[in-house]
């Protein structure tokens, strides 16, 4: 009724109308609602069997409450029978427990009366191996236990109290005795003795004294081995030839002997003591070790006089002017100052690769004891906090031992010598620079190189990646300043002018070498010093280069495993060298604009600057008498050829590669300039793009470098002043137009050099 209402006050019902809109509206609902009233009768067999499903569940609910019910009670059932049971364990696991106490105490009262009935007879009859096998069952037993025993049979006549006290007694009395009886067998130097009574010290539970008491006898043995070894090093040196490298040859006797008593003992050791105690030998032999090399540095630095060595270096570098930092190893000037007894670097390169043989020695022996320790730590069962404890009580030792202190004073002695040996000899082979007959490089390429090789090659077999980082450091500073200064002085006083034919003034150059006496001008020295010192520095860069990849691939093999930081130190110094290919191909462009400027611009500029004598005007008549004759191009041409030809027999092949790029460029410079100041008709901007072509034709060939970009643009040109209408140019300019090198307006401005384009013409066309 309420909706009904709602119907009519919304409409209205005094006319015929209103009444018709409400029935509309009540028919439409009503079909609504019987749509819907279908709908949900059309459900009516989904939800009779939903309901009838409902049904028979709610009827199998009870089933599974009964079953839940008794599943609940069994498992209170079953954990009350469990908790029942383990109780029982319980006191079962007691009872054993008591039990193997009981059988342990008892076992152990039965060891205690055997041990201590068999250790005195033992004592008597020396049988010292049995003792301290009843010694050894005895300290293992556990004392409060032990205690308590004696406690509960004190009234017995053979106590435990008095076993206890009688094994305590010959435990004092058998650690005397193998004291006293190893101290016999070292006087005696009975190595059985020494070894059988060794292994007795761990029964008797000494251990630490023991393994002392057995390295102190080692270390004796070496001491005198060494020492006799020291004195006979330089006879038996001698007789073998091995006099340079004697001391070497001791140091490396004395680490292997050293190595070799922890290589045949660590298994008695381990055997006996138990692995994990060879950090403590180590420590040991230490000490020793340290004395002999001591010995042996000292002897070494009296026989070769290595004092007074780097005396007389430091004192040359100090009235040389070098200062601190060695800088170069100059004669002083004069003016006082007196003489100055300099070491020759040959007297010493011996010295050094003996110095750099001590130090690897050193290096592999230190390496071998680490590597040994720790396999040894890995074998025990110590925890993982003591074993890394351990390790770095090892490495402090080593660091802190005087081996490692005389081996940073001969690293020390070494960079001193090595330094100074690259630096004279590289300078003594500036010096005695010259150059052979049919040569382009001069001898000092290949002296100083072979030099600088062989220090940094050494500096690899001293196993110290500190040293190989210094050695190559001053062998970049050596090359830097000395050799590159040598290279630049003809540099930087030019190529001399005036001279026609470079390779007679080059093959003069050699000859007055050759023969030791100046033959020629100055100016052709000097012309040939030029050519010479910039071959030179084309051929260092690829040496350079080689040495960069030699040192990289040798470092890797003989570093391997390094840190991140000890790789990104080398890398730093491979890179300084590197960076010194990087200065010499920068004083090569310096040389090559040197020969420029005063060889290369004076002469070319003339021969292009015929280009403007030539009329480009032709009529057929002028055309047929000009190719009738020597053209330009064909003159440019032989001109260029003679220029080149001089130049090729005395540059190395990437130098003349290198001048043909610069000749290139300067004629297509000032081709270009000569074209723009020229007027064309068709038949002379037909030549002109023939010439081109044959000059590119040329300049192409005379390289095994690809010129033809720098090329790029003059050809451009006469191919756009070879066109027979202005029309032609949109076509060419849209067919090629991302390799076009001219501009729009540049092409338009050479279109204008056609005399018979008009100017109309050409500004109506869009490129």
């Amino acid at each position: 009724m309420l909706k009904l209402n709602a119907f009519i006050e919304d409409s209205d019902i005094s006319t015929t109308e209103g009444i018709e809109e409400v029935c509309q509206r009540i028919t439409s609902k009503e079909q609504q609602i019987d749509s819907r009233l279908e709908e949900i009768l059309s459900q009516q067999c989904q939800l009779e069997a939903k309901m009838r499903s409902i049904g028979v569940a709610l009827s199998g609910l009870s089933v599974v409450s009964d079953k839940s019910r008794q599943l609940s009670d069994m498992i209170n059932h079953t954990a009350t029978l469990a908790e029942s049971v383990s109780a029982k364990v319980r006191r079962l696991d007691e009872a054993r427990s008591r039990v193997s106490e009981c059988q342990q105490r008892v076992h152990d009262l039965i060891d205690l009366q055997l041990c201590s009935q068999g250790v005195m007879s033992a004592i008597r009859e020396e049988d010292f191996e049995q003792g301290a096998g009843h010694v050894n069952r005895f300290l293992s037993m556990d004392k409060t236990l032990l205690q308590k025993t004696a406690d509960d049979v004190s009234g017995s006549i053979t106590s435990v109290s008095q076993a206890v006290s009688t094994l305590e007694q010959a435990t004092v009395q058998m650690q005397q005795m193998v004291n006293q009886k190893f101290d016999e067998a070292v006087k005696r130097d009975d190595l059985a003795s020494v070894e059988r009574f060794f292994k007795i010290f761990p029964l008797l539970g000494m251990h630490d004294e023991g393994l002392e008491k057995f390295m102190t006898y080692i270390c004796g043995k070496l001491q005198v081995k060494a020492a006799k070894e020291l004195r006979s090093s330089m006879d038996i040196a001698k007789a073998e030839k091995r006099a340079a490298v004697a001391y070497a040859d001791t140091l490396t006797i004395l680490l292997e002997n050293i190595a070799r008593v922890i290589e045949v003992n660590q298994a008695i050791i381990e055997n006996c003591y138990g692995p994990g105690r060879l950090v403590q030998i180590c420590r040991i032999l230490q000490r020793e070790c340290d004395d002999e090399v001591t010995k042996c540095v000292q002897e070494f630095c009296r026989n070769r006089q290595t004092g007074r060595r780097i005396a007389q270096i430091n004192d040359y570098i100090k009235n040389a002017g070098g200062g601190s930092t060695m800088g170069h190893y100059r004669k002083p000037s004069g003016g006082g100052g007196g003489s100055i007894d300099k070491l020759n670097a040959k007297d010493i390169d011996s010295l050094i690769g003996e110095i750099t043989i001590m130090h690897s020695r050193a290096e592999l022996y230190v390496k071998f004891i680490k590597r040994r320790c720790a396999n040894d730590l890995e074998k025990s069962s110590l925890p993982a906090e003591v074993k890394q404890e351990r390790l770095a009580e090892l490495q402090t030792l080593l660091q802190k031992s005087r081996l490692n202190t005389q081996m940073q004073e001969l690293l020390s002695t070494y960079l001193l010598f090595e330094r100074y040996f690259m630096e004279e000899s590289v300078l003594k082979a500036i010096g005695l620079d010259k150059l052979e007959e049919g040569q382009q490089c001069s001898s000092m390429l290949d002296d100083v190189f072979f030099i600088v090789r062989k220090c940094i090659r050494r500096s690899n077999g001293t196993q110290s990646l500190d040293g190989v980082c210094a050695v190559i450091n001053n062998a970049a500073s050596c090359l830097e300043e000395d050799y590159m200064k040598a290279l630049k002085a003809p540099l930087k006083a030019g190529y001399p002018t005036g001279y026609i034919d470079l390779a007679q003034a080059y093959n003069a150059f050699q000859s007055s070498i050759q023969q030791g006496r100046l033959q020629t001008s100055d100016s052709d020295q000097a012309r040939g010093r030029f050519i010479a010192a910039l071959n030179n520095a084309d051929m260092s860069t690829e040496f350079i280069e080689t040495l960069w990849k030699m040192m990289t691939e040798e470092t890797e093999i003989t570093f391997p495993g390094m840190s991140a930081r000890e790789k990104e130190k080398l890398d730093s110094c491979l890179g300084g060298l590197k960076s010194v290919g990087d200065s010499l191909k920068a004083l090569v462009d310096f040389g090559f604009q040197q020969l420029r400027s005063s060889a290369i611009k004076p002469r070319l500029h003339p021969w292009v600057d015929q280009f403007l004598t030539h009329n480009h005007n032709l009529t057929e008549e002028e055309l047929a008498t000009y190719e009738a004759s020597e053209t330009f191009v064909q003159f440019l041409i032989v001109q260029i050829d003679g220029l080149l030809n001089s130049f090729k027999v005395a540059l190395t092949p990437r130098n003349y590669d290198a001048l043909v790029s610069i000749v290139t460029t300067e004629i297509t410079a000032r081709m270009e300039r000569a074209v723009k100041k020229t007027t064309f008709n068709r038949l002379g901007g037909l030549v002109l793009d023939q010439e081109i072509r044959a000059l590119s034709s040329f300049l192409t060939g005379a390289t095994s470098w690809s010129v033809r970009d720098k090329l790029a643009k003059l050809l451009q040109m006469g191919t756009i002043l070879n066109l027979e209408s202005v029309s032609e140019l949109p076509e060419y300019w849209e067919s090629s137009s991302a390799s076009w090198r001219l501009t729009a307006n540049e092409a338009r401005s050479i279109l204008a050099l056609r005399i018979d384009f008009k100017m109309e013409d050409i500004k109506k066309i869009k490129l």
